[in-house]
């Protein structure tokens, strides 16, 4: 695929493929995630075919299973279908392309993505084909993390960085990672994919911690994005990013009555179906 985000892909490759990342995203990273799947497995129907795309550890797949949908999951990271298959049987997982997919053409009656189109280089192309393997009237569902701007978590993350890192650590050329949140940008990116754009929503995400600075090594081991720009940073740097991310999560969140640290990470969710008849 030629989106001039070679490099992007490179990082999201590496990235995915990095046990620290993959495992840490699991183990930690995931704690946000999985809040989300009970809204996105309330959205497909009983029984019905299923893509879990992007699967990773198959949170979705495993809530889709238990609903009686035929599932099947797909990720393009090795480490991350390894997860999956040692978590949930039953499923079949098949490493792929999400801009690519091995499945023939209407052959699925819903196509879940959790989490994972802001990850895919040429975005077009990956909703073009869950057009493709949507049977006509399918249901496609996806969700992504509120920009920094609404979210607590990510503006603390992220505006730590801009604040204190080293400016000369920047992330290649890649699509804008929220703009799926953006209901405009959403209902004319599904609308090009020959998807009708039927609704958008926002779940409220919340992130406990046991120490606010540990945010930082959420992103650090558990985040291609953030993982690369911290890891990148000067160890100077790295101090003072740690100090205004703990500062963050204690001006912008709240300690709850167990002694844990709450900070907000909205999640954009948005649904439409396959055109045709």
């Amino acid at each position: 695929m030629m989106t001039g985000f070679d490099a992007f892909a490179e990082m999201e490759r590496q990235g995915w493929s990095d046990p620290v990342i993959s495992e840490g995203y699991v183990t930690r990273f995931a704690e946000m995630t999985r809040q989300v799947v009970p809204v996105m497995a309330a959205q497909v129907p009983e029984g019905v075919a299923v893509l879990d795309l992007c699967c990773g550890q198959a949170d979705i797949a495993a809530a889709l299973q238990a609903k009686g949908c035929d599932v099947t999951g797909a990720d393009f990271s090795e480490q991350m279908i390894e997860f999956a298959r040692e978590r949930v049987h039953g499923v079949n997982f098949v490493r792929a392309d999400a801009q690519a997919l091995p499945f023939d053409g209407h052959c699925f009656d819903a196509v879940v993505c959790g989490f994972g189109l802001m990850h895919v280089p040429d975005q077009p192309a990956a909703l073009a084909e869950v057009a493709r393997v949507l049977r006509p009237g399918g249901l496609f569902v996806m969700s992504c993390w509120e920009p920094p701007q609404r979210s607590d978590v990510f503006g603390t993350v992220f505006g730590a960085i801009m604040a204190q890192g080293d400016p000369s650590v920047m992330l290649p050329d890649s699509p804008d990672f929220y703009q799926f949140a953006e209901e405009d940008h959403a209902r004319a990116a599904f609308a090009e994919a020959g998807l009708a754009h039927q609704e958008r929503f926002v779940f409220e995400a919340v992130l406990r911690l046991e120490d606010p600075a540990a945010l930082m090594d959420l992103f650090a081991t558990g985040a291609p994005r953030g993982g690369y720009l911290l890891r990148h940073q000067p160890d100077d740097a790295k101090a003072r990013i740690r100090a205004a991310i703990a500062r963050g999560v204690q001006e912008k969140g709240h300690q709850a009555a167990d002694g844990l640290w709450e900070i907000k990470a909205p999640v954009a969710i948005n649904r439409g179906v396959r055109a045709g008849c």
